[in-house]
């Protein structure tokens, strides 16, 4: 709609014909809406202070007050005609009473910080004369309302992945906690350069199952619930039938709004209100299904959907990072929950994983202890020498770091049991900073050994002779090792690691890191490399990758360090005839 105004006859002709027909008549001593029109229709109207006056009165027309027959004296009431006089004194009257419609947005808006502010904010925000309905609004118009007062880009510094928060949230998604919050998830057709466009009714009609229409085509067994396998079979067939790119939106959208906004942001700054099964928008998950005259109707989804692969990927770009963390009850029920998880078997194969590490060390260590009493006769026994300063300083520090992302690794799976550093976001800002210093330990680790020349006769493992070293370390550490026995002779060459420790190294060093890293910087920087995470495989392979790595290196962690309290035990090696 134009901002421009030059109060054609057509116009106000028409506007007089509107308020006849509604029963507004002229009195000498009342202001009616078409006196209002003559002067805050003009353009160059403007106050003494230079302010403009102007109101539009072709988009007052397309607003919701005047949609609903609430026109200028409506809120203006105070506002009148001195008798014999074209004068229109404003002293009373001027400011709308919003109260008087709007009680219960005026009592939750009384105890939001806003308040204090400002008492008039009302207008401030809301233009009355052009509002339209707040489900009318798009969610850039949404967040344009705050935009005027608020600079984001500033106060939002300590939010990761700002871009990718504001791309899908409006404002007060965070700052209203008490309002009421949804995902809408739409059929589209990615297309293109990830272009989604929403399929029409036209669109998807050849693909309904004559004569019903799509929700009933859509809702197989007429419970009013589409399941994962109702949506899976209407896009699959879509696929095969001429769009090859059909797949499902989602966005989260505000749909009943609450002007009580949080005090500073302190909730707001508590990233599991969003990243946990139990966000406020799984509440009310809804498809909007195009209609054949436009518009669309809903109906709600399990909300398996974004959840569980099932056989297509259908919401692969949307994924909330931390949404398939396991929780006590899954663990308490452990067979029933993993028949029903999806993604979340990444938690059970890393505790299985740790916990089969851990087992191994408990139970060797037990025999350890157990056979303590043969080794001291043995005359064999020794200590090994202990590391250069700088080795072992390099060891403590890397050791604390590692210490420190695994800490806070756990915590950013499993918040609700091990609240390790209180708040989700700290364990978040923290997680990052220790990965950026191991990336940067790591490629100073390697260019130093480089440099010195080293890797061959440090970390080499013979590939011919790998199984008969194998063999002879995995019978010195389940047997000979007991007994106060000596390394056997041909493993000796491999110092300071024996044949068991460098295969363990190896996988560490030069696979489980860099792929744990690499998807680290895909994580840290997913707004930027996201056609990168999607020719991956999308952003739950991503994750799956980057946490089944975090498991093995924990328990890889575990046994190392185990490794390492077995040195006094490792002798010269003795001769196998």
């Amino acid at each position: 709609m134009s901002n421009k105004l030059t109060c054609p006859p057509l116009l106000s002709t028409y506007m007089l014909v509107i308020i006849l027909s509604l029963g507004w008549t002229c009195d000498a001593a009342n202001l009616q809406n078409e006196d209002c029109v003559v002067c805050h229709g003009r353009e160059d109207l403007a106050s003494r202070k230079g302010k403009s006056r102007f109101i539009d009165p072709e988009r007052v027309m397309t607003s919701v007050h005047w949609r609903k027959g609430i026109g200028c004296v409506s809120c203006h009431e105070g506002i009148f005609l001195e008798s014999g006089t074209s004068k229109i004194p404003h002293s009373r009257g001027v400011e709308p009473k919003c109260r008087n419609c709007h009680e219960r947005v005026s009592n939750e808006y009384e105890k939001s910080l806003h308040y204090q502010v400002s008492k008039k904010i009302c207008y401030s925000c809301h233009n009355p004369h052009y509002t339209i309905s707040f489900r009318d609004m798009s969610r850039d118009q949404r967040k344009d309302i705050c935009l005027k007062c608020h600079d984001v880009n500033r106060t939002h510094r300590w939010l990761p992945q700002k871009e990718l928060h504001f791309s899908y949230l409006e404002c007060t998604s965070c700052h209203s906690v008490n309002a009421q919050i949804g995902m809408a998830i739409f059929m589209v057709n990615k297309g293109e350069a990830y272009r989604d466009e929403i399929l029409t009714y036209k669109q998807l009609e050849p693909f309904l199952d004559s004569p019903k229409n799509l929700i009933e085509t859509l809702d197989k067994d007429s419970n009013w619930l589409l399941s994962e396998t109702e949506i899976s079979d209407f896009i699959e067939r879509v696929r095969n039938n001429g769009i090859a790119d059909a797949a499902l939106e989602v966005r989260i959208l505000v749909r009943s709004p609450n002007h009580n906004f949080s005090s500073r942001g302190e909730r707001t700054q508590d990233c599991t209100l969003c990243h946990s099964r139990d966000a406020r928008f799984y509440s009310k998950i809804l498809l909007e299904v195009p209609e054949p005259e436009g518009g669309f109707r809903t109906i709600p989804m399990d909300r398996r959907i974004l959840l569980s692969r099932g056989r297509l990927p259908l919401t692969g770009d949307f994924y909330l990072l931390g949404e398939s963390k396991i929780r006590k009850e899954d663990l308490e029920d452990l067979w029933e929950v993993a028949k029903r998880i999806g993604f979340r078997w990444l938690d059970l194969l890393g505790a299985g994983i740790i916990l089969t590490a851990l087992c191994a060390v408990c139970f060797h260590g037990f025999l350890m202890f157990v056979t303590r009493k043969s080794r001291k006769k043995s005359v064999n026994f020794d200590y090994r020498g202990r590391l250069p300063i700088p080795v072992l300083a390099w060891h403590w520090f890397h050791g604390l770091c590692m210490t420190l992302l695994v800490t806070t690794g756990i915590q950013l799976r499993l918040p609700d049991i091990l609240p390790i550093f209180v708040k989700f976001l700290n364990a978040v800002n923290l997680h990052n900073l220790i990965g950026t210093i191991l990336i940067v330990d790591y490629i100073f680790w390697v260019s130093f050994h480089l440099w010195k020349k080293e890797f061959k006769s440090r970390f080499f493992l013979s590939p011919k002779d790998f199984f008969k070293h194998m063999t002879d370390m995995l019978h010195y550490y389940g047997y000979l090792i007991f007994i106060g026995e000596r390394v056997p002779e041909r493993c000796s060459h491999y110092s300071p690691f024996d044949p068991l420790e460098r295969a363990f190294f190896l996988t560490t060093m030069f696979v489980l890191l860099p792929i744990q890293s690499f998807s680290g910087i895909l994580l840290l920087y997913m707004n930027s490399l996201m056609p990168l995470i999607k020719a991956l495989g999308g952003l739950r392979i991503v994750d799956a990758i980057h946490i089944t790595c975090g498991y093995l290196l924990i328990a890889f962690l575990i046994i190392h360090v185990y490794f390492h309290t077995l040195k006094k035990y490792s002798l010269p090696p003795t001769r196998i005839s």
